[in-house]
């Protein structure tokens, strides 16, 4: 038996994450389709939402791994993807996925450490979920758009590129849009510390983003 070295190049590594993003999704449809399905709806409707953090069990557990997990690789995939630089290897790749991981730990601990502090655990909870929730749902709808990128016959890589921060941009409305108003009008948290979250943990990250693809 011949055994063929394949080298570490572009379309190899697109086709082990894209792989790996594929058996993630399939799982999630195979055997969370009611969760998965209904953790989806809860981008779009408060009703899906509260639906879904009213019974919390291992199934919905799970569930939400996955989807943390999948946010991590194509988020991060994505970002690999429109670089045009001669570092665009699998080292490259990992950077960004230690970036990505650290920004949604810092998030994360700062919303449980303001939940701690406050003694509002339970808006914590729900903060948590929400920031994160249209982040999730994000990196599952640009999954398709990422295999036209590299795999599609001819060269549609700015179509791909455009469908996605188009489908970003609308989620990133859609999370300042909830957060502002479950957070006023269901919590009565003052204005002014939501916009400081929102500027600090919301747009400044999008912002350096923006740097790094446009002026890398």
């Amino acid at each position: 038996m011949q055994y063929v070295n394949l080298p570490i190049n572009g379309h190899n590594i697109s086709f082990v994450f894209l792989t790996i993003s594929f058996g993630m999704i399939g799982y999630l449809y195979a055997f969370h389709n009611k969760y998965a399905k209904e953790f989806i709806l809860s981008a779009f409707g408060q009703r899906y939402a509260n639906q879904y953090l009213r019974d919390d069990n291992v199934f919905k557990r799970r569930v939400s791994i996955l989807f943390s997990f999948l946010m991590i690789l194509n988020i991060s995939f994505f970002i690999w993807s429109t670089q045009e630089t001669e570092q665009n290897n699998l080292s490259y790749l990992g950077k960004i996925l230690l970036f990505t991981i650290t920004y949604y730990l810092i998030k994360y601990l700062v919303i449980w450490f303001l939940g701690y502090l406050l003694k509002m655990k339970q808006i914590s909870t729900i903060a948590v979920f929400f920031t994160t929730l249209f982040d999730k749902v994000f990196a599952l709808f640009s999954f398709p758009f990422l295999i036209v990128f590299h795999f599609f016959i001819t060269d549609i890589s700015g179509f791909s590129e455009l469908s996605i921060f188009s489908i970003l941009i609308l989620f990133f409305t859609l999370k300042i849009f909830w957060v502002i108003k479950i957070g006023i009008k269901s919590f009565g948290l003052s204005s002014f510390y939501l916009f400081l979250y929102i500027c600090i943990l919301e747009f400044f990250p999008l912002l350096l983003l923006y740097r790094e693809l446009v002026f890398a």
